[in-house]
């Protein structure tokens, strides 16, 4: 579905605002173990790479400045700037390799400033507030091993079927979880943020938006924030490990 409507904030593809509004209606009911056991499977939706590829270019070139190697998410939220979070790996002096967490929020829109990537030039008026932090190794190895879990095997992203789509409205944040593979291989996946789908989708979530968190912290604030990481991580591996 190529369609587009507009709405107050942008437009949206059709696909992704049904998905939307499909979650907002099934929500309340998801508790029922016969919906529960077809739409809270935890896992991922497949990632359109048609849909508005001028802006995304822009989007990639505005947050998308490091390696992710060991996991990274992007967002778009609805009424506000769009902002990454990626894990990566870098090989020092000696042999060795520290670990980083890198967190990138726009200043603006560059949806809106953009018009949706038609007006270009609107990039080069936005501007980027970027945080680099040293992450420990053992954190590190935990993200990726909960970044691949999530995005490969049994848990790959599904495509988004016809009977998920009902009509609906609503503005939220689409948030893209990717993970950098050997040469220019990559995984990708995306959720509703507001509403992701199910415990390891919304852990997955937590562990992302903890990432973040970890980057806007005070130095002294940090090891804090690293215990939960590992605490949301190990639980993710978990659900990983035992449920299907």
């Amino acid at each position: 579905m190529n369609t587009r409507v507009w709405f107050p904030r942008v437009i949206f593809s059709v696909k992704k605002l049904l998905l939307v509004g499909f979650l907002l209606l099934a929500w309340p009911f998801a508790r029922n173990s016969s919906f529960a056991a077809s739409s809270a499977n935890n896992r991922l939706y497949e990632v359109s790479f048609k849909e508005f590829p001028r802006y995304r270019a822009l989007w990639q070139g505005k947050l998308g400045r490091t390696p992710f190697n060991y996991g990274r998410m992007m967002a778009e939220p609805a009424f506000a700037p769009e902002y990454s979070v990626a894990a990566y790996s870098r090989p020092i002096g000696g042999g060795g390799v520290k670990y980083f967490v890198t967190y990138i929020v726009m200043d603006r829109s560059l949806w809106q400033a953009t018009n949706v990537g038609k007006n270009p030039q609107g990039a080069e008026r936005a501007r980027t507030r970027r945080i680099d932090c040293e992450i420990p190794k053992e954190t590190a190895l935990k993200v990726r091993q909960a970044w691949l879990g999530m995005l490969s095997g049994k848990q790959s992203p599904r495509p988004m079927r016809e009977e998920d789509l009902v009509r609906g409205t609503g503005d939220a944040t689409i948030a893209e979880f990717s993970i950098q593979l050997s040469g220019e291989q990559a995984l990708y996946g995306e959720l509703v943020a507001e509403l992701p789908s199910g415990p390891k989708t919304r852990i997955l979530l937590e562990i992302a938006t903890a990432l973040a968190d970890y980057c806007k912290a005070q130095p002294t604030a940090r090891p804090g924030v690293t215990s939960q990481i590992d605490r949301k991580v190990t639980r993710l591996l978990g659900l990983l490990k035992y449920r299907r």
